[in-house]
């Protein structure tokens, strides 16, 4: 299983700090969605000069114009771009031609889709490298939120997929043992008093 930081940080200046600290740890830099609209495209650009040994997640949340806005961060030096998986079919397909002229990969993002199962298989089905079981942080603030709901959605679908809303040292386990590709942890890193020996200690709990 991979494990991928979200960098929801907003200044490039925070995010290439953030990636120094924690690059040695992870498999994939996301820029989060706050950061690339803070700073633009070239955080993308920046992160991936800096660590070109890296697969750098441009965290898009394309929700319509999928084969113009994945080409724009494809040339940024994105390696992976997200699409919300309640857009539209089409914008899902665009985006995947342009991965394809890329050689990239497109995740789709089930944030605030009700049946994760069927989108998942829909999204594979229309060239998605994988789909991301997401709970944004609004949902995670929530009371009585946990992550098996997600978890239950990934190992059901039966598709390529990450976790990404509530990952941290307590449950990346149970992530792992639902058979997640990758884990996506967000605060439970760049949040951290530390946040390489957070990074460090998540790579550890990986068997």
């Amino acid at each position: 299983m991979k494990l991928q930081v979200a960098m929801d940080v907003l200044t490039v200046e925070d995010a290439l700090k953030l990636a120094g600290q924690v690059a040695e740890y992870v498999d994939i830099i996301e820029l989060g969605t706050p950061l690339i609209k803070a700073a633009g495209l070239s955080a993308v650009t920046a992160v991936k000069n800096a660590h070109p040994d890296k697969i750098v997640f441009a965290d898009m949340k394309t929700m319509d114009a999928g084969e113009l806005e994945a080409d724009i961060a494809f040339k940024a030096g994105a390696d992976l771009v997200t699409v919300l998986g309640t857009a539209d079919d089409s914008t899902i397909a665009g985006a995947v031609k342009a991965a394809q002229a890329h050689n990239k990969g497109i995740v789709v993002d089930l944030i605030g889709v009700a049946d994760k199962v069927s989108r998942a298989k829909e999204a594979r089905a229309l060239g998605a490298k994988f789909v991301e079981m997401h709970a944004g942080l609004d949902e995670q603030a929530q009371p009585g939120f946990d992550l098996n709901g997600l978890l239950r959605a990934g190992e059901e679908a039966r598709v390529p997929f990450s976790v990404a809303g509530g990952v941290k040292l307590a449950t990346i386990k149970a992530v792992q043992q639902a058979g997640a590709d990758v884990a996506v942890a967000g605060g439970a890193i760049y949040g951290a008093a530390d946040p390489a020996l957070a990074a460090k200690e998540l790579r550890a709990a990986i068997s």
